[in-house]
């Protein structure tokens, strides 16, 4: 089975800022954001949506848990 492809989609977005929420259309998060925003540059898009993307939901925005590390407490102690 190959591998899913990114596939950015032409975007046009509503006139109405105030009602757009880019994170409903677009996973910046994802690992091939940076390409898909190549693509539409070079097409030159408007703008453009993950939604119809197989790896739209793939990459999460990281967590706590991605900058935690395990230390010990030094309790201010030099």
């Amino acid at each position: 089975m190959p591998c899913p492809q990114p596939r950015p989609t032409k975007f046009h977005p509503p006139l109405r800022a105030e009602t757009f929420s880019i994170e409903d259309h677009r996973n910046v998060h994802c690992r091939f954001y940076g390409g898909c925003i190549d693509v539409a540059v070079r097409q030159d898009w408007e703008s453009f949506t993950c939604a119809k993307c197989p790896l739209f939901q793939q990459d999460k925005a990281p967590g706590a848990s991605s900058y935690a590390f395990t230390q010990p407490a030094n309790f201010g102690q030099p």
